[in-house]
């Protein structure tokens, strides 16, 4: 009996092992895929003697995303933007070449309006790109010796984007992950740490990240679906019933009884299960919703009761897909060109006239210092700006420790590895493994991924400084200044013109959750949306709130003290107590009227932080006669009501 119970005990942790080889498996095949391209793509560089090899190898990097069709979009969508600006480049030189105080306006119009757009328009980041190429090249003038050089770097520019775009490709079609294996890989991953959450009792702490890592898989089943059925069995209402659960959690006390999390743990492992399955499986009677004995003295509470019946409807959803109905397409309206308050919202002119400011600074004086191998700057300068000073600062970070790991391995790689190199493929083995290492960070979360690039970017400016081998630490120390430079520039210009919190992102998300969480408890049996729109408000909300811990003290004491907010982690209590109130166990037999006057507040409270107001006080709480509390169902949805005023009264009060 002894070794049966450590079987069943070990049992967990092997398929926990299992998941987490599979889910580090396609994060080797996407790593071994970036490396390899990058690789081939300095083969023909060096092959064909290609000009700015460097830019060459971190295109890879730049434009390969988790799946391939993503990646071949991105690919496509980047040659679109370049060969318009190559176009609009011959053209313009014809006319400010030997015009400064034309081509210098030219620049700065280029930067704003791609910047303006990046944040107003559909294609926002083809004619970012386009601005960006545009103003790149435009500052080459000051160093190209002739008009015909000019023109002959501005055509070989468009090779120098194709080559990498077109091994990219390739290499993603031949190898690359599909979205359905990239969508089973995320929903396995999460389904199994969740499981394994339950025997540490730490299951509240995940939460929002496994929220984070689920969300982009609707656009992409959506994506998928609207070209055939899919075959396996995740679905959008797969994954939209799975962050539901994930939001109903929330509303779970901190430590719950061993054998109810044992319970729980079951009936998560049943849904990867039947994932993995190709046979639909049994659905076993204790797995399925609870019948409502409320009666007996051990009554579950309303979270536990909505807890088990999400996992249970989960389950179902994968077991016996429902279709997608007709009207699918009626909750995704057309894109429209530019975004609604694209001329109205003075915050998009005036993050494209701070980065237009930062670039051209950056461009004086690295110009007026007779220094160009701090060109760099202007790369930094575009590609750190970000709306709020949290998400600057933070992109900040990431590329200046990128830039200095990436130069230390790039300078130590000149003085040590170099000189015993004696051939390309050499050269090549180098460059895959250092690009490994930078693919690895990568590939990782949001919140660091961006380091890996720079690591990458900094060590090819050292290595690929031409067609021999790189002898000189000085094109290494240039362009790392460059990047330090940018750095420092856009800091002090975003920090003193028009300074926008990340906390201003937060509340715009709260607002957000708040409005969608009163139309989830006014309208609990057609507010499928309005649950969608409360995960998402949710995941931006705390998104936002990690990125403002990276603003410290930098932002004016009075743009500090005008942006209070209510806690993140109160909103979420707040969206799990609505979720249980309004589950399909629970919302019949709720009172109208109670549940109305907490979607009043909900809604006045989305309305307020709008517009820049404090919260209003929470409703007080209504009096149940004594007759409802003794009907088992009545009680039931009663102790769900007083948890969402409880949860109500934590918000309104912790934001006073």
């Amino acid at each position: 009996m002894t070794a049966l119970a450590e079987s069943q005990r070990s049992r967990p942790l092997l398929e926990v092992l299992a998941v987490e080889l599979a889910s580090r498996e396609g994060r080797w095949a996407a790593v071994a895929r970036i490396a390899t391209g990058s690789t081939i793509t300095v083969v023909i560089a060096m092959i064909f003697q290609i000009p700015q090899p460097t830019y060459m190898a971190y295109i890879g990097f730049l434009i390969s995303k988790d799946e391939k069709s993503a990646t071949v979009t991105a690919a496509l969508g980047g040659l679109a933007a370049v060969t318009l600006a190559v176009l609009l480049v011959l053209g313009l030189e014809l006319i400010d070449t030997s015009e400064p105080a034309l081509r210098l306006p030219l620049m700065a119009m280029a930067t704003f309006v791609a910047m303006f757009t990046a944040r107003t328009f559909a294609l926002g980041p083809i004619s970012f790109l386009a601005g960006f190429v545009i103003v790149l090249l435009q500052s080459l003038v000051d160093d190209v010796p002739s008009p015909e050089a000019l023109t002959r770097a501005t055509l070989w520019t468009w090779v120098v984007i194709f080559v990498p775009v077109a091994v990219t490709i390739i290499v993603n079609l031949l190898f690359g992950q599909g979205a359905l294996a990239f969508m089973d890989r995320s929903v396995r991953k999460v389904l199994t740490e969740w499981e394994a959450s339950f025997s540490n009792n730490d299951y509240r702490k995940s939460l929002a990240e496994w929220r984070e890592q689920l969300l982009p898989l609707i656009e992409i089943a959506q994506h998928s679906a609207q070209k055939g059925p899919l075959a396996g069995r995740l679905t959008v209402p797969v994954i939209r019933a799975l962050l539901d659960a994930l939001v109903i959690f929330e509303a779970l006390p901190e430590d719950l009884p061993a054998d109810l999390r044992e319970e729980l743990a079951s009936r998560l492992r049943a849904c990867r299960q039947a994932i993995e399955s190709d046979v639909a499986p049994a659905i076993h009677d204790s797995l399925a919703p609870p019948s409502q004995s409320v009666g007996a003295s051990n009554e579950p509470s309303p979270a536990v009761i909505a807890a088990r019946s999400a996992l249970s409807a989960l389950l179902e959803t994968i077991v016996r897909p429902a279709p997608l109905p007709d009207d699918t397409k009626a909750h995704h309206p057309p894109r429209q060109l530019f975004v609604a308050d694209a001329f109205s919202n003075p915050a998009h002119w005036q993050f494209a006239f701070k980065t237009t400011m930062a670039v051209m600074i950056s461009y004086a004086i690295y110009t007026l210092l007779d220094w160009p191998g701090m060109r760099t700057a202007i790369v930094t300068c575009f590609f750190v700006a970000l709306s709020s000073l949290g998400e600057t600062v933070h992109k900040l970070l990431l590329r200046l420790s990128g830039a200095v790991i990436g130069g230390l391995i790039a300078g130590l790689c000149i003085v040590f590895v170099l000189p015993h190199l004696t051939d390309i493929g050499q050269l090549c083995l180098l460059i895959f493994v250092v690009s490994v290492g930078a693919a690895w960070v990568a590939t990782s979360s949001e919140l660091l991924s961006y380091a890996g690039m720079q690591i990458a970017f900094a060590f090819f400016l050292g290595i690929l400084q031409g067609y021999a081998p790189a002898t000189d630490l000085t094109v290494l120390r240039d362009r790392v200044a460059g990047i330090l430079l940018g750095n420092i520039v856009i800091t002090i210009v975003f920090s003193s013109f028009w300074p926008q919190s990340a906390r201003s992102g937060i509340r715009a998300a709260v607002a957000e959750a708040l409005r969608a969480i009163g139309e989830v408890i006014r309208r609990p049996r057609n507010a499928a949306e309005a649950r969608m729109r409360t995960v998402q408000a949710l995941v931006r909300a705390d998104h936002m709130r990690t990125l403002s811990l990276f603003e410290l003290r930098m932002l004016p004491s009075h743009a500090r003290e005008s942006l209070n907010v209510p806690s993140v982690a109160n909103i979420e209590r707040l969206a799990g107590a609505a979720f249980v109130v309004t589950t399909d166990t629970i919302s019949p037999v709720a009172e109208t009227g109670s549940t109305a006057r907490l979607a009043e507040w909900a809604e006045s409270a989305a309305d307020n932080l709008s517009r820049g107001r404090p919260v209003p006080p929470s409703p007080a709480p209504i009096a149940f006669s004594p007759a409802t509390a003794i009907e088992p169902g009545a009680r039931l949805s009663l102790h769900a009501i007083e948890q969402l005023e409880s949860e109500v009264q934590h918000v309104a009060s912790a934001a006073h």
